[in-house]
This record gives structure tokens, sequence and C-alpha cells, in this order.
């Protein structure tokens, strides 16, 4: 019994051991986090920051995130409080709630729904009007227009959203979006309005899925119906005989596509599979047209699920990204680059487009373009003021 107890005993020590001994080694390897955080610093020294008490707090966040093991201990942790009570775990950074039937949803899209829009109506006004005016100014120089509105998973699916996301009297409340959309249609805007066509095709009957149980993002279902939908608009104002792409049926399966359990990850378990549920894919039919075009996308982290979907199916010859307006994405060559906007020449980077495509989540609204629209609209007020001064006699 003497011995048994030794035994444990030194187990017992050798286990408290192991997070330092890795943190020292690299030994055992770790199982990484997903998600972002911010790095904590080093701790202040002196005095002072001993007597405030500064210096041990900072040094407790500076070892939380270094102790070795700590990738497994906190997947462990939250994979027993997950198993044992459903729960997720409130993490620092993107917070994901755990909605009805197992759907996440991301907390700050669901604190959105349940407020009233904030924006001013003058700054509402103002954006679709510049808007317009781009479009316009683009439409002398040959270029199509389109504004893309990706949708809220919580606007579509507020009916499982957890219980205590559901505020009273949200149904009576405006949010930006509805607001913003009346501005947009009355000053003609070329909108593809994802929040309308995702309602109505909600509605249908039968209807797969639109956003991934697992994700924030629409799923590549439904990011396929709004291609769909940029295809033909684009064929249509563009007047070319453009590549369109029909979305003729949907398969479910287990296979997950880019970012369809983005917000399953984030929870940090051992497996973050159970939280993706199913998956729907779409069964597409590409009609090829004579010309194929140049496109330049400005968007948010929706843009990829289209752009990867476009990509996959030959829409465009060329596709350039500007990814919050701040990095640059191309296909079909190239890697990703930060976007010098003092070294941009834009209307450069518009010479030989079809088209442009901004696309907005409704979160971010009227955020059009991120100072996309307002950088170009400079540009060709001073292009075109140089081409007056020019020409007057």
């Amino acid at each position: 019994m003497k011995n048994f107890l030794l035994g444990a005993a030194i187990l017992f020590c050798l286990f408290l051991a192991l997070p330092l001994v890795q943190m020292a080694t690299g030994w055992p390897p770790d199982a990484p986090l997903a998600g972002v955080e911010t790095t904590a610093t080093g701790p202040a020294v002196g005095a002072r920051a001993w007597w405030n008490g500064s210096m041990q707090t900072d040094f407790d966040a500076w070892l939380a995130q270094r102790i070795g093991l700590r990738g497994a201990l906190v997947r462990t942790a939250n994979q027993i409080r997950f198993t044992l009570f459903g729960e997720l775990p409130k993490r620092s950074g993107t917070q994901v709630l755990l909605g009805r039937e197992g759907m996440l949803f991301e907390k700050v899209y669901v604190d959105a729904y349940n407020r009233s829009g904030q924006r001013p109506g003058s700054e509402l006004r103002h954006v679709s009007a510049s808007t317009k005016r781009l479009q316009d100014r683009l439409a002398r120089d040959g270029i199509a227009f389109l504004l893309v509105i990706a949708p809220s998973k919580a606007e579509i699916y507020p009916e499982f959203l957890p219980p205590e996301a559901d505020v009273a009297g949200r149904p009576a409340r405006r949010s930006n979006y509805e607001n913003f959309i009346e501005h947009l249609r009355r000053d003609g805007v070329n909108v593809v309005d994802g929040h309308a066509l995702f309602q109505e095709w909600k509605r249908e009957p039968g209807a797969p899925r639109l956003f991934a149980d697992g994700g924030t993002h629409w799923n590549e279902y439904g990011a396929a119906r709004i291609v769909a939908e940029i295809t033909r608009r684009l064929r249509d104002l563009t007047g070319q005989d453009l590549p369109t792409v029909e979305i003729v049926g949907a398969v479910t399966n287990r296979t997950i596509v880019g970012e369809d359990n983005d917000l399953g990850e984030l929870a940090n378990l051992w497996s973050a599979r159970p939280l993706a549920g199913p998956q729907v894919h779409p069964v597409t039919e590409v009609q090829p047209g004579t010309h194929v075009p140049d496109l330049l996308f400005v968007g948010d982290s929706f843009v990829f699920t289209l752009t990867n979907f476009m990509d996959r199916h030959g829409l465009y010859r060329k596709r350039n990204t500007y990814y919050y307006y701040n990095r640059e994405y191309f296909w079909p060559e190239a890697p990703n680059a930060p976007l010098d906007k003092r070294q941009l020449d834009l209307l450069a980077e518009l010479q030989g487009r079809d088209a442009v495509v901004i696309e907005v989540g409704e979160y971010w609204l009227p955020r059009v373009g991120f100072g996309f629209v307002r950088d170009l609209l400079k540009t060709y007020d001073r292009y075109d003021a140089a081409r007056a001064a020019t020409a007057a006699p």
C-alpha cells in the first residue's frame, strides 16, 4: 500500500510538472487553438507595479498564454463543459452562441439583430447617392457596377436564436439594412439584395438551409444562388454574352467546404465536427458565354465564398478582390498582398475591367466599399477636372 501511494504521488507530481516541461522543451506537442487573441506583453516591473497590482495581473495574463499544453488543457475543459452541460466557452474575441437545434451564431450579429439601426438618415442618403454617382461614372467608361448585400444569419434564422437572445419588441424595430435599402432602390443603385432573396428562398417548399449550422457566413449553396443572380445581372448590365450559372438542385452530405464550420472551430473542442451539422452543396449548370469578363470585387469576409465558387467554375478570366479595401487577392495567380492605397492607381486598376462588384454584409451597412467608393470618386473628380482644364480654350 505504501509503495502504491508513493507511486501515485510521483505520477501526480510528474503530471503537475508536465506543462512546465512542455513549456521548456516543446514536448509533447500541444494542440493549437483556433481564433485570434491579443498577445499579452511581459509584465511591468518595479516597486510601483508591484504595489498597485499591475505586475501580478500582467504576469498572470502573460503566463496563461504561454503555459505548456495550454491548448490541450483548454480543449479538454471546453469538451467536458460541452459534453456534460451543453455549454460553449465564454471566450474572449469572437463569442459563439449555441442556438436552438444546435445552430451556432456569432454574438455581434445577434446583438445587431436586437438593436434598431443607429445610422442617421443623412448618412444613409449620402452613401446611397455616392454609390449611385459612382455607378453612373463607371458606366461612362463602359464598366458595369453591382452592389451585393450579404445577409446576417441572425436576421434570416431568428427562430433558431438561443432563448436568452430573443429580445421583446424586435419585430417593431428597423435595422440599418431596412432603412438603407429604401434609399438604394429610390436612387436606382444596381443591387443584388441577399437579405430579401434569402427571405424568399427560405420560404420555398423543402428549402435547404442557406447557412451552415456551424458557420457565420452563407453556405456554399446560398452563395451559389447569389452567384447565379450576379452572373445574370452582369450579363444584362454589360450587354455582353457573359457566362452564367444556374442552380438546379442541392446535395446534402457531411463535406465541409471553406468556412462552413468556422464558429464550430472557435469553440475549441477536441472535435468540432459534431457542431457542423449537415452540409448543403449546389448542383450547378454553367452556361458558357462568348465573352469571359474581367472583374474587380470589393468586399468583406462574405465575398470569399462567392469568388471561390466563381473561381472553380471559370466565370471570369481574371479577378481581383479588395478585402475590406486593405488587402488584395488575385485570380488566377499571384499571392495575396497588403493594399498600399498611397501607391494605388485606381484608374489604372479599372483598365480593361468589365464590372466592379461591391459586396457588403448587412452588419456593416452603410459602409459600402469600406472607403473604396469615396476614393474612386475623388480620383474620378480629379481626372475629370484635369481633362476639363486641358480642353478649355
